[in-house]
């Protein structure tokens, strides 16, 4: 399944700041979809961690377009694809820049790193739009760089706006943490931006979404989801050992009223089984294996 709307098309249809959720498989893709997220972002650092933990410096293309190109199958949602583990030889780049958006990702986060110069980075800008020609996908210009002295404000965005002047639909700058730099960001730097891992200390978010969206800021990346995957599965686990039993895990109920040991009922099984009875004639219904009948 390919996205069914673009970045920018639905950008343009948005009247406010996108929330798009880091994800980093099919079973999360889902529950965005479920939860009512517009749009999603692949996270490399997350897909490392189900793998085990590895860094993006370790992790293949490979890897990294094993899930995206799953989810691309999968996922109605519009994917932006981080490329942090992408090689930097501008060759290389533009081949799996292709190969990305050629199996549905709708955008390309394209970072720069402490060891690239701005003309380095220039080249892989310009190998990810031409490898982005004729699809769907749209890159976006991502500057690590931290927002320390003036200096680092002035080189992010020289670097973002030459980004943007090469055709980069979007930028990313992911030194932001405040309103202040937000909005410095946000008057210096060209077209539409998108707000890297928002956070907030203390019950207070550190940008306010509509403030932010008067200087330009479109979409905003956040983290939530492995975290509390995570949390549930320990939580439960801990229930579960204690009772001897799955009774606190089985009687949870989600989203589709459904409760019992299995979270099969939220993927569309029935439409598979739709599908074959096309092609044998015979329809068979949909329940969960191990499930008792009453």
């Amino acid at each position: 399944m390919s996205a069914i709307k673009s970045i920018p098309d639905l950008v343009e249809q948005e009247n406010g700041c996108l929330m798009v959720p880091c994800v980093y498989d099919c079973a999360s893709a889902r529950a965005a979809e479920l939860a009512g997220y517009k749009a999603i972002l692949l996270s490399g650092g997350e897909v490392g961690e189900i793998l085990g933990g590895i860094s993006e410096n370790e992790m293949s293309e490979e890897e990294l377009f094993f899930m995206a190109e799953h989810i691309c199958e999968y996922s109605p949602l519009p994917l932006v694809v981080d490329c942090g583990c992408f090689s930097t030889a501008p060759v290389s780049f533009y081949r799996w820049s292709k190969k990305f958006a050629h199996a549905g990702a709708m955008a390309l986060l394209v970072e720069d790193d402490a060891d690239m110069n701005k003309e380095e980075y220039l080249a892989i800008i310009r190998a990810a739009l031409h490898a982005c020609k004729g699809t769907r996908c749209v890159v976006i210009a991502r500057s690590n760089r931290r927002l320390i002295a003036p200096e680092d404000t002035e080189y992010v965005v020289d670097l973002l706006n030459s980004a943007m002047d090469l055709g980069a639909y979007m930028t990313m700058a992911c030194g932001l943490n405040s309103m202040e730099k937000a909005k410095v960001i946000g008057e210096r730097v060209k077209g539409p931006k998108f707000y890297p891992d928002q956070n907030s200390h203390n019950g207070k978010a550190e940008v306010v979404n509509e403030e932010i969206f008067e200087l330009g800021y479109r979409m905003i990346s956040f983290h939530y989801m492995l975290k509390i995957a995570m949390a549930g599965m320990v939580e439960y686990g801990i229930k579960d050992l204690e009772a001897g039993n799955n009774i606190p895990s089985n009687e949870v109920k989600l989203i589709n009223g459904y409760t019992g040991h299995s979270a099969m009922t939220l993927f569309d099984y029935q439409a598979k089984y739709d599908k074959q009875a096309e092609y044998t004639g015979v329809r068979r219904i949909f329940r969960v294996p191990g499930d008792r009948l009453d």
